[in-house]
Formats: C-alpha cells, structure tokens, sequence
C-alpha cells in the first residue's frame, strides 16, 4: 500500500478571502464617507482605495483557483501574491480611466 498524500489545507484561501472582505468593505466604506463630505474627496478615496481592493479580491481568486489546481507549496503561495498585484493595478487603471473619461462626460 502507498502512504496517502496529505490534502492541502484550506487556510490559504479562507485567509484571503476574509482579507478581501474586510478590505473592500473598509475601502468601499471609507470612499463612501469621503464621498459624502464632497465628490474631490470621493474621487481622491477612491484612487487610494482601488488597489488594495484589487490586490485583495484578485489575491482572494487566485488562491480559490490554485487551491484546487496545485499542490506545490510555493505555487501556492505566490500565485495570490501575483494575482494580486496584477488586480491591484487593473482595478487602479480601471478606476482612473472611468474619472478621467467617463465621469466628467456624466
């Protein structure tokens, strides 16, 4: 008989899926509470808040997919990690071209 292959842990991604809940509710929360004192401060929250949103919620899908796709430790550890950085920067990119292009058009 083969010795069974230990099953990876769930740690990862539950980790990084309450981090992305508590950071985009924090962001959404404090954009929101900037928002409602005048709509510069909203603005200036947003650009501050989108990419940890970002990095949280692309680094929250990240490790949904690589939990169930690898077993390799490191693989593991730095797709998240990856997944959110590029997130992080899209989601900033993203939210600059929609105040810069399409908000002033509204």
């Amino acid at each position: 008989m083969e010795p069974e292959e230990a099953k990876p842990g769930c740690l990862m991604p539950v980790g990084w899926a309450i981090a992305a809940g508590i950071v985009a509710c924090g962001g959404g929360g404090a954009v929101g509470f900037a928002g409602a004192g005048s709509e510069s401060a909203g603005v200036s929250a947003a650009y501050m808040a989108a990419g940890p949103i970002g990095f949280a919620l692309a680094g929250a899908m990240g490790a949904g997919v690589v939990h169930f796709a690898s077993r390799n430790a490191s693989v593991r550890a730095g797709v998240p990690v990856g997944c959110g950085c590029l997130g992080g920067v899209a989601l900033f990119a993203l939210t600059f071209v929609f105040f810069a292009a399409i908000f002033p058009a509204l």
